[in-house]
């Protein structure tokens, strides 16, 4: 079952299935290379930012962001 990417813990790697955000906020976070099909490692996920690493870096996002992107553990 999806979760978000907010909900997951530090030094696990998820898998995105969809976004859920409007259009603005939707291609920010594809352009970051948070899109459905994409493997991300969560760094940090305490309070505050987000930090995650994906193919194309390591970077923190807010957590209001990181709630709209649904993800899967892998297994």
């Amino acid at each position: 079952m999806p979760k978000s990417l907010a909900e997951v813990e530090e030094g696990r790697t998820v898998r995105i299935v969809d976004v859920v955000a409007g259009r603005g906020a939707a291609a920010m976070l594809y352009n970051l290379g948070l899109r459905p099909g994409a493997r991300v490692e969560v760094i940090r996920s305490g309070p505050g930012p987000v930090v995650v690493r994906t193919e194309g870096g390591t970077f923190s996002i807010g957590r209001g962001l990181a709630f709209k992107v649904l993800v899967e553990e892998e297994e």
